[in-house]
């Protein structure tokens, strides 16, 4: 009998897990940081987010951040700084 060899192309579950950040009751008020993850359609879209945000939830302030390339992970300095600088952050990812 021949032998087949089955491939899985799902990921391996993670050991170590992270709890999801607390969320905020209201946006009023608040800064928020967009992330813009550098793909062609995300900063329209961003743009829009930014627009409702200011004229529907009342935001004191939006801070914009670029990575560098879609592929690479936001740099720790860029997510330190969004810590800091930022009562929630929003992970915009749009082709």
């Amino acid at each position: 009998m021949r032998t087949i060899e089955l491939l899985s192309p799902a990921a391996a579950v993670a050991a170590n897990t992270v709890p999801l950040a607390k969320g905020v009751p209201a946006l009023d008020g608040r800064v928020i940081g967009l992330l813009n993850n550098s793909k062609a359609g995300t900063r329209p879209f961003l743009d829009r987010v930014a627009e409702l945000l200011r004229r529907d939830h009342g935001v004191s302030r939006i801070v914009r951040y670029d990575k560098a390339a879609a592929a690479l992970p936001a740099p720790d300095d860029m997510l330190e700084a969004a810590a800091r600088e930022c009562d929630v952050v929003i992970n915009g990812i749009a082709d």
